[in-house]
């Protein structure tokens, strides 16, 4: 998954890392000496359940210990539904059915800084999980000592049927070390609109969208001047959706890469200009902090920014009045031009508590495969496949739920900047930034701040 809750959790699961690795022996060598001595349970208690494999003697079946972190297992539309009628009860159904000599002891975790602490915790212990769900990037990068890498158990079919791997392998290069599994797709970030209000102002996106930065003033200004509220924003500006798509597409992927390692700064004369544009937003009283989405689908605000996983929302709101457009370019100089950020925001992994890593790369195989990704979707699970050459015809009938395919797949969808980041850096940027959009702070001391921020991070490391 990728949300913006990961921006509010960062700092303190980086305190929680820090405190761990520092009280913690960090034994991270394989040695299975502890494994089984009780792990997690729904409610974040301990359990007697094994927390590592078990099994395997003669005769007895391999037990595969799996932290879902992702998969709901609550509905709170309907308390009385069962855990078995949950697509990933039922996924379990199938493979157990189907490779009868495995078990799956299924525990369910919250998701977030809580599933990467006690993944933490487990691996300092060593006794964690077969299996687990984590946010890609650096959120498993930080966690890599406690992670077995996978190039041994993946075939060259494996890797060439899916996308996203470069979010899970060292240093997002196309080849290395690779420590999870992609796990479907978020989709691309891009703008949804309310099609009435834009008529309403003279405006059509869908025969003349915005291509550049002056396009998108000029069609905010007709909004404003229709009397609408142009734009919906979070409090931090939707960094992680907007600006830094921007800001990303400026640089692109290996600039922003050469910014995280100190090569480049922030603070230059292309990111200042984006960042003075993006304030200009502001200035022009285009945009509103309050409750954007509440505004949007009461129609009150005439766009925000998101990708899949608003659509749901947005269309029971809107209905057919629902549009979706890419978020135009900044410049005509961008590095990326047309794309939007997004992609593979989550992935399994195998801690290097597992005794039986083979079995448990075979289980995530099975969850992403094609026949098990297309029947969480169906099951209402909130992710776009990550599956090349996939038909969204066997899937979808929904127009924009088949461009969010599409688009996921471009090669101008940016891997989501903020997983690029150190998590503490990304944490950081997005409060810098709410003193940015309340014109508290100026956009030359932001990018200031955000390269000291950065040095800081990685002299600590």
């Amino acid at each position: 998954m990728h949300s913006n809750q990961r921006k509010t959790l960062a700092l303190l699961l980086a305190a929680s890392l820090a405190l761990l690795a520092a009280c913690g022996s960090n034994d991270a060598s394989g040695s299975n000496s502890s494994a089984g001595t009780g792990g997690a349970n729904a409610s974040g208690g301990t359990t007697s359940a094994p927390s590592a494999s078990t099994g395997a003697s003669a005769g007895e079946k391999t037990k595969l210990v799996f932290w879902n972190t992702s998969y709901p297992t609550i509905d709170e539309n309907d308390k009385t539904k069962k855990k078995e009628d949950f697509y990933i009860y039922k996924a379990i159904a199938r493979y157990e059915a189907a490779n009868p000599n495995v078990e799956i002891v299924i525990q369910d975790i919250p998701d977030g800084t809580n599933a990467m602490t006690k993944f933490q915790t487990a691996g300092i212990a060593n006794n964690g999980p077969d299996v687990t769900n984590l946010w890609s990037g650096n959120y498993t990068m930080d966690l890599k000592s406690f992670i077995q890498p996978l190039n041994d158990y993946l075939k060259p079919s494996d890797i060439d049927a899916m996308t996203g791997w470069n979010a899970v392998t060292e240093n997002f290069a196309d080849t290395g070390t690779i420590y999870g599994v992609p796990d479907g797709s978020d989709g691309t970030i891009g703008i949804l609109y309310n099609k009435k209000l834009f008529a309403a102002a003279g405006l059509d996106p869908e025969q003349n969208p915005p291509a550049t930065y002056d396009d998108f003033v000029a069609m905010l200004q007709k909004l404003k001047d229709s009397g609408v509220t142009p734009i919906g924003s979070e409090q931090d500006g939707d960094f992680v959706y907007f600006l830094d798509y921007w800001l990303a597409q400026t640089v692109g992927t290996s600039g922003i890469n050469d910014i995280v390692n100190g090569k480049t700064n922030f603070n230059n004369p292309k990111l200042l200009q984006v960042m003075q544009g993006y304030v200009q937003l502001y200035k022009k009283g285009f945009v509103t902090n309050d409750q954007p989405q509440t505004q949007f689908y009461n129609r009150k605000v005439a766009l925000i920014f998101g990708g899949y996983g608003y659509l749901n929302d947005a269309r029971a709101a809107l209905g057919d009045d629902l549009g979706m457009m890419k978020i135009p370019n900044f410049s005509s100089d961008a590095l990326v031009k047309n794309g939007g950020i997004g992609g593979t925001g989550a992935d399994f992994v195998v801690s290097k508590s597992s005794r039986h890593p083979e079995e448990a790369v075979k289980f995530i195989l099975f969850l992403v495969s094609k026949d098990e990704q297309i029947a969480r979707f169906k099951d209402g699970y909130g992710k776009l496949l990550n599956l090349k050459n996939v038909d969204p015809g066997e899937f979808t009938n929904d127009p924009y739920v088949v461009k969010q395919q599409e688009w996921a797949g471009e090669p101008a969808t940016i891997f989501w900047p903020d997983n690029i980041y150190p998590s503490e850096l990304s944490d950081y940027i997005s409060s810098m930034n709410e003193l940015v959009v309340k014109q508290q702070l100026d956009v030359r001391d932001f990018l200031a701040k955000l390269d000291q921020k950065r040095d800081e991070i990685n002299k600590q490391r």
